[in-house]
């Protein structure tokens, strides 16, 4: 029985709701564990400190990027970089501090070519993509995304990158079963096994080696 996480959603001051109904929700819906991450800018606004929180970076240059990996590579759960543009995706491959570079496509082009993918497997950059666009976005551009998103599964594949799939949930209404989420997977040309990996293995080894890392710096 395979352990389902959903390692990008994202809870009030940023969503709409509170961890705890988002945990509640996620666990009806068949996950064993969420990881509530916060897109950086709104790090500083989660009152419980001790709360575990993913972080997604947002950076404008290479250079704001590698300043926040420093900064919360030590007090994060899970280091995500907040994907699209190519600059930024190559460096978020080339940095073996980071867990996973989400959604590279969000920009004018697919975001990643086989140089990007290659530096992934490298450096264990998993790959992130996020399903809301298939329920968020007009016909013409969640078609733009999938035709995107399918090629860097393409180049994951064939280069051993890790994927991750996540929900991008902003509220409890956006949560979406594992089960689900693995049939929109299959639009993606994820194979059912690669898709139940995406949603259990590669998450919790991520959230395992990221807690090894912070114990071996103590």
């Amino acid at each position: 029985m395979h352990i389902y996480v959903d390692i990008g959603v994202h809870a009030f001051p940023e969503g709409a709701d509170t961890p705890k109904r988002l945990n509640l929700t996620a666990y009806g819906l068949g996950f064993s564990q969420i990881v509530v991450t916060a897109h950086s800018p709104y790090w500083a606004q989660f009152p419980d400190s001790s709360l575990p929180l993913g972080v997604e970076i947002v950076a404008a240059t290479v250079r704001d990027l590698r300043k926040q990996i420093a900064y919360f590579r030590d007090i994060s759960t899970v280091v995500s970089v907040h994907g699209g543009d190519e600059r930024i995706n190559r460096a978020a491959c080339k940095d073996d501090r980071v867990d996973v570079l989400m959604h590279p496509e969000r920009g004018k082009h697919s975001g990643i070519n086989q140089v990007t993918a290659k530096l992934a497997e490298k450096n264990e950059v998993a790959l992130g993509f996020s399903l809301d666009y298939f329920w968020k976005t007009e016909e013409l551009e969640r078609s733009r995304f999938l035709a995107f998103q399918r090629r860097n599964v393409s180049l994951c594949q064939k280069f051993g990158v890790q994927v991750i799939v996540t929900s991008g949930a902003y509220s409890h209404l956006d949560l979406r079963s594992p089960r689900q989420l693995k049939a929109l997977a299959r639009l993606l040309l994820l194979t059912d096994g690669e898709a139940d990996i995406a949603l259990s293995k590669v998450p919790l080894n991520i959230i395992k080696r990221r807690a090894q890392k912070k114990e071996a710096r103590l």
